[in-house]
């Protein structure tokens, strides 16, 4: 299946200095009826990485709200892309999309503070598309086996 196809998955096993990581990759359109797929999703990663139950709902929430403040302003027809990799702390997701213009989720927003709970870490970042009036928003997350637990 293409990158240009409804939905693709691809897993893959890159090589790092300290061995072989697992990284996912989704991507689907971006649009709010693609979100429970990105949950499912993200179940399966943080359970095989042996995340508590309580990891697990509080990664899928984090996950569910990042992918909902990017599609809001994803331009009509992109894409939403979903890394996933094993990093030492846990898991690290990248989800990201296509917006008309420069677009940071507020940091000042209920949305925002639930993804800093939930998570060990959460940024966004803006990055223009040379050459074009678009831009790539992305948010990164880290979760972990214990993030709400304390």
């Amino acid at each position: 299946m293409d990158s240009h196809a409804r939905g693709s998955l691809t897993p893959e096993t890159r090589h790092e200095q300290d061995g072989f990581l697992d990284r996912v990759e989704l991507r689907l359109p971006a649009e709010a009826e693609q979100i429970p797929l990105v949950r499912t999703l993200t179940h399966g990663v943080v359970a095989r990485a042996d995340f508590g139950l309580d990891a697990i709902s509080d990664a899928k929430m984090a996950v569910d709200e990042a992918c909902s403040q990017l599609v809001q302003p994803a331009e009509l027809g992109a894409t939403l892309c979903c890394v996933f990799h094993e990093i030492p702390e846990g898991i690290a997701v990248s989800i990201s999309t296509r917006t008309a213009g420069p677009h940071l989720p507020s940091e000042t927003t209920f949305g925002w503070h639930v993804l800093t709970t939930l998570t060990r870490s959460v940024a966004a970042r803006c990055e223009p598309i040379p050459g074009e009036a678009g831009s790539t928003t992305t948010i990164d997350l880290v979760l972990t086996p214990g993030t709400s637990d304390g």
